[in-house]
């Protein structure tokens, strides 16, 4: 009952990330406006985290560290170009292809942890290359619009997909008890690279972003972190053919009903073919 209580908050907050990401999207990528929403996003997930993990939290090892760093690059990556990619993509169509980042753990599982790889795994992972070509098709006439969001897209997907293998290899590692402090270091860090890159970029945003976009990066950042850290838990949980799948389904289906509600975003042919075979490779690749 707990398990299931945990997995419908984490599906909440995932889709609450992406419809917020959605608002954020407006301030234009590679401005001060932007980062400075990044740095204050990530701190707001430090915050959720800090408050979540209690008294759980303690001095982390040399691996531990070692781990929240490369984390927090990934992290960076994911947030910043899946917001990216929100100003000209839709967002169904981008939270499924999003979540097609999951087929890089499912590798990795395969790779060098030494689970089996088997039939249905192959059929997903054709299934979720299928909806990444197909999200990245576009006529020659509409090329240069959607190709803006496209690129971005895939570097989130992939960097989703490394949060996935780091994640599995923390939970292996003789530090696995330190995933809280793992993650709030991971987000400290990618709220320092954000502001970072705020001080380094050259100009503003060509309109004064609306304050609320301040808002909206706190419940991103929040549900962010929470996020990472239900899914830690429910991996300890749940069997991965009940988590996964029902999670990224879940995520995908809420994300596309929000997103024809509140943004009138109705899906095409193409993202209905994104959405077809983005569920099939998920439910594929956890059998």
């Amino acid at each position: 009952m707990i398990a299931f209580i945990l997995l419908s908050l984490s599906i909440l907050l995932s889709t609450g990330r992406n419809l917020l990401s959605k608002n954020l999207s407006s301030v234009s990528f590679g401005t001060k406006d932007f980062f400075l929403r990044q740095a204050f996003l990530f701190l707001c997930g430090t915050a959720a985290l800090a408050i979540l993990g209690g008294t759980s939290i303690g001095m982390p090892s040399a691996e531990t560290v070692i781990y929240a760093v490369i984390y927090a690059a990934l992290l960076v990556f994911a947030q910043w170009f899946y917001t990216a990619a929100l100003d000209g993509g839709n967002t169904a169509l981008c939270s499924t292809v999003y979540s097609m980042g999951f087929i890089l753990p499912t590798l990795s599982g395969s790779v060098f942890f030494g689970e089996q790889f088997s039939l249905p795994d192959v059929f997903g992972f054709l299934c979720a290359s299928l909806a990444v070509i197909i999200s990245g098709y576009s006529r020659q006439d509409k090329r240069t619009q959607e190709g803006r969001y496209f690129l971005p897209l895939l570097i989130a997907m992939l960097a989703s997909g490394g949060l996935g293998i780091m994640q599995k290899v923390q939970q292996r590692s003789d530090s696995a008890d330190e995933k809280t402090v793992f993650l709030i270091i991971a987000f400290i860090l990618a709220a320092l690279i954000s502001l970072a890159a705020y001080f380094a970029a050259g100009k503003r945003a060509p309109e004064k972003p609306d304050r609320k976009t301040f808002l909206f990066s706190a419940g991103i950042g929040a549900a962010f972190g929470s996020c990472n850290l239900l899914n830690t838990a429910l991996a300890g949980l749940l069997p991965s053919a009940i988590f996964f799948p029902s999670l990224n389904i879940g995520v995908i289906l809420m994300t596309m009903l929000c997103g024809i509600i509140l943004f009138k975003e109705r899906p095409g042919k193409r993202e209905l073919l994104v959405l077809g075979f983005g569920a099939l490779a998920i439910l594929l690749l956890n059998i």
